[in-house]
């Protein structure tokens, strides 16, 4: 770890512990920052905040004191009280499983190695999440008017999104050894529910700097997405 990220982390929890004081109960950093898949001023820093009593003041204050600083370093805070997290694994699964598989505890205890998961759950989380960024991709599309930087920025931001779905499509099927590498995700994915992953290719090369047509890829990934969606629809079915 370097010492510049150890100054971020200390700051954020005397920001955290100068808000809810004895009231914070866990700080968990999670996502690509823990996996090393992370990239800088593109990824977000996800950090999951547990808190004894989510008082909607101390929310507002939170805002007030660290908002210069949770966009200078993209932190992208989860804040939840303890009882909220721990009755809503039936709700989050897809986020629950990831913050599982990789995390770090800044502060605190540990809060999740009592939370347990229904497959049922997550088949219903995966199937609202994709059909979700089909919407949105649509949408992005019709938004930016043909301007490519615009498409361009917005699908490398919605790269996260999907190989978070990605993930939780391999937990559906039973995969416990989730890969960090995009590519490799893609590939399990593509293979295991048998449609084209070329288009989720390109969409991660992208996010890497790479230059390809963006509405040439959106174009693919509404394709992608539509021969997926009803696979993922009946899957329960043949369980």
């Amino acid at each position: 770890m370097s010492e510049k990220t150890e100054e971020m982390e200390a700051e954020l929890i005397r920001i955290l512990s100068g808000v809810f004081g004895p009231g914070l109960a866990s700080v968990v950093a999670y996502g690509s920052f823990v996996t090393g898949t992370y990239v800088r001023k593109s990824s977000d820093i996800n950090v999951l905040i547990l808190v004894m009593d989510s008082n909607p003041s101390l929310i507002v204050r939170l805002g007030k004191n660290a908002y210069r600083f949770f966009n200078r370093n993209r932190i992208t805070p989860l804040i939840m009280s303890v009882t909220e997290f721990s009755r809503s694994s039936d709700v989050f699964p897809m986020e629950y499983m990831d913050i599982i598989a990789n995390h770090r505890v800044l502060y605190g205890d540990d809060p999740t190695t009592h939370v347990t998961f229904s497959n049922r759950y997550l088949r219903h989380e995966i199937e609202h999440q994709l059909r979700g960024v089909v919407i949105s991709l649509r949408q992005l599309v019709l938004a930016a008017h043909g301007r490519r930087p615009m498409l361009t920025s917005e699908l490398i931001q919605a790269t996260g999104s999907v190989t978070a779905v990605f993930r939780a499509l391999l937990r559906l099927t039973g995969e416990n050894e989730i890969p960090t590498d995009h590519a490799e995700v893609i590939d399990r994915v593509a293979t295991g529910f048998g449609f084209s992953g070329d288009p989720f290719h390109r969409l991660v090369k992208m996010r890497a700097g790479e230059k390809h047509d963006a509405a040439a890829v959106a174009t693919e990934l509404l394709e992608a997405f539509a021969e997926l969606v009803p696979i993922v629809d009946k899957y329960e079915a043949d369980q």
